[in-house]
């Protein structure tokens, strides 16, 4: 279960006044529970509660981002660079880099996904952070209007693949919807080319407002699923 929050509130969180559980809004006459300081396991358990009901929250930017990878993982990372394994992005997409943005580091996937079976498409690329040029962990691809899709690993990769003739691939294309940390990205809607092969992606998420904290009501939903091939 993911949690978002889709319509952030403009409201001084500092002019609300204080509560057990958070702060009062005299705006809207609702109390705006303070989660800033809770875990993703604790702000969704505190959600299921049965009384939670229509809930108005306040976090603070990233809240929820991947955790760090462990040593262990980011030396495997370093030494598949240094065996010249062919990273996710092609090198036009690197060139296309800023000089004034951080290179990306070395991702953590071998080019295994360029070709799929026949019959198959195999999408693949990376969302950034467009403030800093980082890759977005944990960012949510889904495919068209439904539940399929994908979410990024810790450096903002993301790969799946989907049937060449399923119903959201129209005219040899199909639209992803993109979000990163929904206490830091608005949604992004994106067109890919799925023939004669999908192209590696470079998708840069926009910040919402008050990029330090997110106020508003809470939506609930699940994370995208892995597409189905039959």
């Amino acid at each position: 279960m993911a949690i978002s929050v889709p319509l952030p509130c403009p409201k001084s969180w500092a002019a609300m006044t204080p509560t057990t559980a958070g702060r009062f809004c005299g705006s809207c006459q609702h109390e705006v529970v303070d989660f800033s300081q809770m875990s993703e396991a604790e702000v969704i358990a505190w959600l299921a509660q049965p009384t939670a009901g229509s809930v108005c929250g306040y976090f603070r930017a990233g809240q929820f981002a991947a955790p760090p990878a462990p040593c262990w993982r980011r030396w495997l990372v370093a030494t598949v660079a240094l065996l010249g394994l062919k990273p996710l992005l092609a090198a036009d997409e690197v060139a296309a880099f800023s000089p004034l943005r951080p290179i990306p580091r070395p991702t953590e996937q071998a080019d295994t996904h360029a070709t799929a079976p026949k019959g198959q498409v195999a999408i693949r690329g990376r969302v950034l952070d467009d403030s800093t040029g980082l890759g977005v962990p944990g960012a949510e691809i889904f495919i068209g209007d439904t539940k399929y899709g994908a979410v990024t690993d810790e450096q903002g990769n993301f790969s799946f693949t989907m049937l060449q003739k399923w119903a959201p691939v129209q005219k040899n294309r199909v639209q992803l919807r993109v979000q990163g940390s929904p206490f830091v990205h608005k949604q992004q809607l994106v067109s890919v080319k799925t023939s004669p092969a999908a192209a590696p992606l470079l998708v840069r998420l926009k910040s919402v407002p008050g990029r330090g904290q997110i106020m508003g009501k809470i939506m609930r939903h699940n994370p995208p699923a892995k597409p189905l091939l039959k």
